[in-house]
């Protein structure tokens, strides 16, 4: 799911902060992204990647249910039309 900040007055690092999350870097493709637990252990947890532009951050937000199987057909993530990712991108929205 998509969330578009259009000129926003802070950067993208304080408000993933704000929302609490916290910085997580892919250690396989370097990239890095924000990811938020809902509870002890490291799955399930939400995972947001964040895309600048000119005068935007579009944060694309998505739940990791469990770790990766890496095989074809076996989704491990949850996005758009789950119930708890929209109320999670309610839950940031307002917060922003």
């Amino acid at each position: 799911m998509e969330i578009r900040i259009e000129n926003p007055r802070q950067n993208e690092k304080y408000i993933m902060r704000k929302c609490g999350y916290m910085p997580w870097r892919d250690p396989r493709s370097g990239e890095l992204g924000y990811i938020r637990r809902l509870g002890s252990g490291y799955y399930p947890r939400f995972h947001v990647k964040v895309l600048r532009q000119s005068n935007q951050i579009i944060f694309n937000l998505h739940l990791d249910s469990r770790r990766p199987m890496h095989k074809v057909g076996i989704r491990t993530y949850e996005n758009e039309g789950s119930g708890i990712v929209l109320r999670e991108a309610d839950r940031i929205k307002t917060i922003i």
